[in-house]
């Protein structure tokens, strides 16, 4: 047993697959999902008795070349990156240049998750090349890292949810 395994002891085993960013907000823990062949893009968990995780509801996505890998959580309001699959060649075309697919998906969703087992999409906001990957959220600003037309990779893009 290592140092750090001392110190953990399992309450609980929930078999979700490609599991990726868990965040936790109250009584609920999002998980975000990597690629999987079951398209799933976020589970929404009532971990209020940590012994027994209870599945509340699952976002599917809507297309196979996408992941949805993170969440996060301000109040009633949810946000999942949108991101395109990796290729074999990574983020570059095989010629080693940036890849410049016609990938449109790419960008973040907006969640009314005030009922946590029926999330209601408000909107899909697309940004631009390969989607969201990193961001944070309070209950009035997003901050979204993402690439946008006329930019040369990511940069910090900050919306208002003070009207989503």
């Amino acid at each position: 047993m290592s140092e750090l395994e001392r110190n953990v002891r399992r309450l609980a085993h929930l078999d979700l697959p490609g599991a990726g960013q868990v965040t936790v907000a109250g009584r609920y823990a999002c998980v975000g999902h990597i690629t999987n062949k079951q398209r799933l893009g976020t589970s929404i968990l009532d971990v209020s008795d940590p012994r027994k995780p209870r599945l509340v509801s699952q976002l599917q996505l809507d297309d196979g070349d996408s992941h949805s890998h993170k969440a996060r959580v301000a109040g009633d309001l949810m946000i999942v990156n949108v991101e395109q699959n990796m290729g074999p060649a990574g983020r570059k075309a095989a010629d080693g240049s940036p890849d410049k697919s016609s990938y449109g998906e790419g960008g973040f969703k907006l969640y009314d998750v005030s009922n946590r087992s029926a999330p209601r999409l408000i909107t899909h906001f697309r940004t631009y090349g390969r989607g969201v990957h990193r961001f944070d959220m309070d209950e009035r600003y997003a901050y979204i890292s993402t690439e946008m037309e006329g930019y040369v990779g990511n940069i910090l893009v900050i919306y208002d949810l003070r009207n989503p």
